[in-house]
């Protein structure tokens, strides 16, 4: 982990700027769903805001954000099918 406050906002404002698009079409290939891979990238860009200023900017942060994101989308997945089901 390296950086820390300030300078991981930063390094997620970069992070977005460069390489967003990339996470989101990872995202939407991944699910099927581009608006639900843009709900899922921005969940992790929020969750970045709210881990890295404490715990630092990861290794990989591309891979970090990715990973993060396609959690989330599954978990949105998961509450909308169980959500059909009842």
């Amino acid at each position: 982990m390296t950086a820390t406050g300030p300078d991981a906002r930063a390094a997620l404002v970069r992070l977005v700027r460069d390489e967003g698009r990339r996470v989101l079409a990872t995202l939407a290939r991944l699910t099927g769903d581009l608006p639900l891979a843009e709900d899922a990238v921005q969940d992790a860009a929020v969750r970045a805001l709210e881990i890295w200023p404490r715990d630092g900017v990861p290794a990989e942060p591309r891979a970090w954000l990715t990973l993060t994101a396609r959690r989330r989308a599954i978990d949105i997945l998961r509450r909308e099918a169980a959500r059909a089901g009842k």
